[in-house]
């Protein structure tokens, strides 16, 4: 049936004078039916790569600020984002250097929690013994961080945390720079003043542990 209504058409379009040099078929939504998914297709994927080189250029301009704040001296051992370090010492000996180092570099001490003592008064027995978390802070610079990106507040105080390890005291911190990613208002004086956190508390770290 179809054969004999092709061959019509092309008997009618002979009749008009018309001359078929070729018959082709096409699949597209010629009627704006709305199901020929093709053109839709290409436009999410030029969207997705909209989208991955905007991301992209966010990192690397939020890499590319923080790069360009850097320490004093580019001789600097690189400081890990858990930067912890054991010494072969009583937690006492040891609370008493960090409270010192502490003080010496102008951090105050908010409060110190005994999370071993904590836990144990909850009845469970299997667990880090001296484990303390020191609230530090230094006003000078996290107001600094603070001033456009309030929402900070919540990385203050810093912790520095100990516990007792294979015989050895650990001492340890979150490395203060970590919340560059979570800062709204890019501002170099705040990157500033989290990378010079950063060098203080490593310092502190590495006195009491050499």
């Amino acid at each position: 049936m179809k054969k004999l209504i092709l061959l019509a058409n092309i008997v009618l379009l002979s009749s008009c004078g018309g001359t078929i040099k070729d018959v082709s078929f096409e699949t597209g939504d010629y009627l704006g039916t709305g199901y020929d998914d093709k053109p839709q297709k290409t436009i999410s994927i030029k969207k997705e790569n909209t989208n991955k080189t905007q991301t992209s250029e966010k990192k690397s301009f939020l890499s590319a600020l923080s790069s360009a704040v850097v320490s004093d001296s580019d001789e600097d051992e690189e400081m890990s984002d858990i930067y912890e370090k054991s010494v072969n010492i009583s937690y006492e000996e040891l609370d008493l250097l960090l409270r010192t180092e502490l003080e010496n570099n102008n951090f105050k001490i908010v409060h110190v929690l005994n999370i071993t003592s904590g836990v144990q008064e909850q009845g469970v027995k299997d667990f880090w013994k001296h484990m303390h978390i020191y609230l530090v802070c230094k006003l000078s610079e996290c107001s600094k961080i603070m001033k456009n990106n309030p929402q900070l507040a919540s990385q203050f105080p810093i912790r520095v945390y100990t516990y007792e390890k294979g015989g050895k005291m650990v001492v340890g911190v979150f490395k203060p720079s970590t919340a560059i990613k979570y800062m709204g208002n890019l501002d170099a004086e705040g990157i500033k003043a989290l990378k010079t956190l950063d060098k203080e508390l490593k310092k502190v770290i590495d006195t009491i542990t050499k």
